[in-house]
């Protein structure tokens, strides 16, 4: 039996696609078990309830722009998320895979965007790395390194870090997203202990 052209295309795709849903990283999820979509809105809250409230921005005393990511003191469910994967043509938000991430609902007053990134250096492994407004969707490489953030599965629940493929020259040290509390603010910054978090559509 001869092989047609038109059977080997057909063998040749569904290996093709085989392979793709075989490499694929694991969706992320929410409270409810419900895959996380680009298109969607989340709350972000900490897995334990004592360890304060969902995520929100605030102004700092000393420089009113950009604004900090912080957990809201008073609110668990903070204010609402939008993640955008480097792909942007993916919806599912999987495991691993750079995203930026947004505070869609939120007027600040500032010239910067909602859009995360991460303060200073980034090739060095030290205190000053904070996450504030002023990044941009999209254009992954050097210029929007510290744009990127990955959502990574932990034995409980989740957790953010900073460890993005958007540039394979670059220099720069792999991070867990944490809190350093100062001036009466959790403020999300790298670190070596993680926050552990779920989602909530909104």
């Amino acid at each position: 039996m001869k092989t047609t052209p038109l059977l080997f295309l057909s063998i040749f795709l569904f290996s093709v696609l085989l392979c793709e849903a075989r490499e694929a990283p694991n969706p992320v999820l929410d409270i409810n078990g419900k895959i996380l979509r680009a298109s969607d809105k989340y709350y972000v809250v900490p897995l334990q309830q004592d360890q304060g409230g969902g995520l929100d921005l605030t102004s700092r005393r000393s420089q009113r722009c950009p604004w900090s990511v912080v957990q809201d003191p008073a609110y668990w469910w903070g204010n609402t998320i939008q993640f955008y994967p480097v792909n942007s043509k993916k919806g599912v938000i999987r495991e691993w895979t750079d995203l930026n991430i947004e505070f869609p609902d939120i007027s600040t007053g500032c010239p910067e965007s909602n859009v995360w990134t991460i303060t200073g250096d980034l090739s060095s492994y030290d205190g000053s790395h904070y996450i504030t407004t002023g990044g941009e969707i999209g254009n992954p490489g050097e210029q929007t390194l510290g744009n990127w953030i990955k959502i990574v599965k932990t034995t409980n629940a989740y957790k953010l870090m900073f460890c993005p493929d958007v540039c394979n020259y670059c220099s720069y040290v792999c991070r867990d997203v944490g809190i350093s509390v100062e001036g009466g603010h959790k403020r999300l910054v790298l670190s070596d202990v993680p926050l552990e978090i779920t989602f909530r559509k909104a």
